[in-house]
């Protein structure tokens, strides 16, 4: 799986899930209150890494 995350230009809620170590629930939460900037597609949402910065993410994770 993490060869195919890198072949693409964006990751599911379940893969920056996996990578944040934090739950989809908690990404899904984030997306909607403009944290994460996510698009929808179809019945699911993808998260552009251009629009990402996962050590942002993580430090604003880390202290809660």
């Amino acid at each position: 799986m993490e060869k195919f995350v890198q072949d693409k230009d964006f990751y599911t809620t379940t893969e920056l899930a996996k990578i944040l170590g934090i739950s989809r629930i908690s990404v899904f939460k984030r997306v909607g209150n403009g944290s994460i900037n996510a698009r929808k597609m179809g019945r699911n949402f993808i998260i552009f890494k251009k629009d990402v910065d996962l050590k942002k993410l993580r430090s604003i994770i880390k202290s809660g």
